[in-house]
């Protein structure tokens, strides 16, 4: 039976990936997302909103164990705020809710089924409040068409199961393969066949 309870070394990376991914964050927050607004207008925007989903994925596909996902979208949340996000405490809110919806889709699979559909919707389900809190907090679609609305929240669900679904799974299961780094968590073990496998 596979032991569920943390242990001290996966809180730790989750920990450390949560500090490097709220830095990231930090950088779509403060320049990215306006500089997309520019280039591509704001219809087309969410197209790299996806990179706002990556801490639940990355510390919960490499852990592949309980809550992982919520502790770690929470924690680059947390680390937004303290490095100087321009949204404030609302991100707070963002990371809590974000990470809880890529949770529930492991928890769906019982954290067993870690392969390509399971990512991209763990990826695309923190569009469910992302896309509404969005409209209603910000009224960010206010002077958009509402098909180019659909097009905007559909962008939503695209950006976060490609970027934070499959190129995550992509490039964890390269790192795993080619180097020993990840050999003491689940996904080494998985994509190495390391005393057996769970789902890829």
């Amino acid at each position: 039976m596979r032991e569920e309870k943390l242990r001290v070394e996966e809180l730790v990376l989750t920990a450390v990936l949560s500090a490097i991914i709220g830095a990231v964050f930090l950088v779509w927050s403060n320049v990215v997302w306006g500089a997309s607004k520019l280039v591509l207008g704001l219809t087309l925007t969410p197209i790299i909103y996806g990179m706002w989903f990556i801490g639940a994925t990355v510390p919960a596909y490499i852990v592949r164990k309980p809550l992982v996902a919520l502790l770690g979208e929470f924690l680059a949340a947390v680390l937004e705020l303290f490095y100087g996000s321009q949204f404030a405490s609302t991100v707070l809110l963002y990371g809590f809710m974000q990470g809880l919806m890529s949770e529930l889709v492991f928890f769906a699979t019982r954290y067993k089924r870690w392969d390509w559909a399971t990512m991209a919707l763990a990826g695309a389900a923190p569009a469910l409040w992302a896309a509404p809190a969005d409209t209603v907090l910000y009224g960010i679609t206010n002077p958009l068409s509402p098909g180019q609305r659909v097009v905007f929240w559909s962008l939503y669900f695209v950006s976060g199961a490609l970027i934070a679904g499959v190129l995550v799974k992509a490039l964890i299961d390269y790192v795993a393969k080619s180097s020993s780094l990840l050999d003491y968590f689940a996904v080494g073990k998985s994509v190495k066949k390391i005393g057996g496998s769970t789902s890829q």
